[in-house]
C-alpha cells in the first residue's frame, strides 16, 4: 500500500509538473519576421540581431524568413491580401509601406515611435510617417546622391576634383574627358531606375527641401499640396539638364541598353572616370577590388537653394495589424534601434545608421566614413522621390519617362505636362 501511495504521489507530481511546464510554454510567444534581406552581409547581420534578441528575451522567439527581392514583394502583397501577413514585416520605407497603412493593415505606432525619434537624425520622418501617424522604425540609412570618380584619371586630364562641386563644373570636366576621347560618365539605364536616380538628384538640387518633399508627397498624403507643378520651370529644367548630358555624348555608349552592373564595371575597371550611385557603391568598390575610387556629393546646380542636401533611403520594420503580440513585436523594433545593434549594422554592412549615435569609435571603411561626413554636414535630408510619390504617377512619368526624354520621344516640357496631368487626375479621383 505504501508503495502504491508513493507511485500515485509521483504520478500526481508529474501531472502538476507537466501542467506547470505547459503553462510556461504557453507564455512564450513566437513571432514571424519576414524580410527581403536574403544575401550577405545584410542577411548575416539581421540573423545575428535576431539571435541576440531571442537570447535577451526568453519569453519571445523571433523567427526570420528571408525572401529574394522580387519574390518578397509578391509574397508580402499576397499575405496581406489574404489576411495572413507576418507578425513583423520589413518593407521599403515610404510609399511601399504607406500602401499598407492606407488600407489599415499596419498598426499605428505613433506613441511607440515618438520617444525613439529623439535619437533619430532630423529630416527622415517622411519615410515612416503617413497622414500624421508613424508606422515603424528605420533600419539602416543609405545616401543616394553620391558621385564616384577616378582620381588618377582626373589627374591625368588636369581636372581638379573641387570643380565637381557644381553641376556646371561636372559638365566642364566631362567635356574635358570627351575631348580626350574618353566617354566620361558610366551609365546604364536599361532597368530605368538609374535614370530615375539621375533625374531625382538633379531635381533635388534645383528645388528646396520643402518644394521637393511636397511635389512628391502630394500624391500620397491628402494633407500635402504643392505650389510647384511638374510642368513649371524648375522641374522642366531638371529634365533639360538630364537630357543635355546624353545630347552632349557624356554617357558611355551603351547607356540605353546596358544595365547598372555593366556601367559599374566600366567605372571600376578604369574605363570611365565618373559613376553615380548611392552609398552602397562603397561595398561595390570593395567587391570589385577597385583601388582608384574617390567620392563626393552628386553636384547640384550652381544656384541650388540647398547645395549640401542629401537624398536618402531606408528600410522600415513595421507591425501588421494582425500580429499575435503587439507588445512583443514592439520590443523587437525597439531593440533594432539600440546602439548595440546599430553599431553591428554599420560595422558589418557597409552602411550608415539613421540614429544619432556617436560613431567616432566605430570601425568603418574610410570611404563610408567620408559618406558619413557628408551626412553630418548636410543641410537636410529627403527620401528618394519613388519613396514619397505614388507609384501610379512615378512609374510612367519618371521611370519610363526618363528613357523617353533621353531618346527624344518626349520633350522635357511634355514629360512635365504628363506628370502633372497624372497628379491632378489622381488627386481628383481621391477627392483630395
Amino acid at each position: 500500500m505504501t508503495t502504491l501511495r508513493t507511485l500515485r504521489a509521483l504520478a500526481l507530481a508529474g501531472v502538476v509538473f507537466a501542467i506547470a511546464q505547459g503553462g510556461a510554454m504557453a507564455q512564450t510567444v513566437e513571432l514571424n519576421l519576414w524580410s527581403e534581406l536574403s544575401a550577405p552581409p545584410e542577411s548575416t547581420v539581421l540573423n545575428k540581431v535576431v539571435e541576440m534578441f531571442n537570447a535577451a528575451n526568453p519569453d519571445v522567439v523571433v523567427k526570420h524568413t528571408a525572401f529574394e527581392n522580387t519574390a518578397y514583394e509578391t509574397a508580402l502583397r499576397t499575405a496581406f491580401a489574404g489576411g495572413t501577413p507576418p507578425d513583423i514585416a520589413e518593407v521599403n520605407a515610404g510609399s511601399n509601406a504607406f500602401q499598407y497603412a492606407q488600407s489599415g493593415q499596419l498598426l499605428d505606432l505613433t506613441d511607440f515611435v515618438t520617444p525613439i525619434e529623439a535619437k533619430l537624425r532630423p529630416g527622415l520622418e517622411t519615410m515612416y510617417r503617413y497622414d500624421g501617424k508613424s508606422y515603424g522604425v528605420l533600419w539602416g540609412l543609405k545616401v543616394g546622391n553620391i558621385l564616384y570618380y577616378n582620381p588618377v584619371m582626373l589627374e591625368e586630364q588636369g581636372v581638379d576634383p573641387a570643380s565637381l562641386a557644381t553641376w556646371e563644373g561636372f559638365m566642364d570636366a566631362s567635356q574635358t574627358f570627351l575631348d580626350a576621347g574618353i566617354a566620361p560618365i558610366a551609365f546604364g539605364d536599361r532597368d530605368q531606375w538609374t535614370g530615375n536616380h539621375y533625374f531625382n538628384h538633379i531635381l533635388h538640387g534645383v528645388l528646396s527641401k520643402d518644394e521637393y518633399d511636397r511635389i512628391g508627397l502630394q500624391t500620397l498624403d491628402p494633407s500635402v499640396t504643392s505650389d510647384i507643378k511638374w510642368n513649371d520651370e524648375k522641374p522642366v529644367r531638371a529634365w533639360e539638364l538630364f537630357k543635355a548630358v546624353a545630347d552632349a555624348g557624356y554617357f558611355t555608349s551603351g547607356y540605353l541598353s546596358d544595365d547598372n552592373d555593366t556601367a559599374a564595371g566600366l567605372f571600376f575597371s578604369g574605363r570611365a572616370p565618373f559613376y553615380s550611385t548611392g552609398s552602397w557603391g562603397v561595398g561595390m568598390a570593395k567587391g570589385a577590388g577597385a583601388e582608384n575610387v574617390a567620392l563626393t556629393l552628386f553636384p547640384p546646380v550652381a544656384d541650388s537653394p540647398e547645395p549640401t542636401a542629401i537624398v536618402t533611403n531606408s528600410l522600415l520594420f513595421t507591425i501588421p495589424a494582425t500580429t499575435k503580440d503587439a507588445d512583443a513585436a514592439k520590443r523587437f523594433l525597439e531593440f533594432l534601434t539600440s546602439e548595440e545593434v546599430q553599431k553591428l549594422y554599420v560595422e558589418e554592412n557597409f552602411d550608415l545608421s539613421p540614429y544619432n549615435y556617436d560613431m567616432s569609435s566605430w570601425s568603418m571603411d574610410p570611404m563610408l566614413r567620408q559618406v558619413s561626413d557628408l551626412l553630418e554636414n548636410a543641410q537636410n535630408a529627403s527620401p528618394f522621390l519613388d519613396m514619397i510619390e505614388d507609384v501610379q504617377c512615378m512609374q510612367e512619368n519618371v521611370n519610363e519617362a526618363n528613357v523617353a526624354v533621353l531618346t527624344g520621344d518626349l520633350s522635357p516640357q511634355e514629360a512635365g505636362d504628363m506628370h502633372q496631368e497624372c497628379v491632378d487626375d489622381l488627386r481628383a479621383s481621391r477627392n483630395w
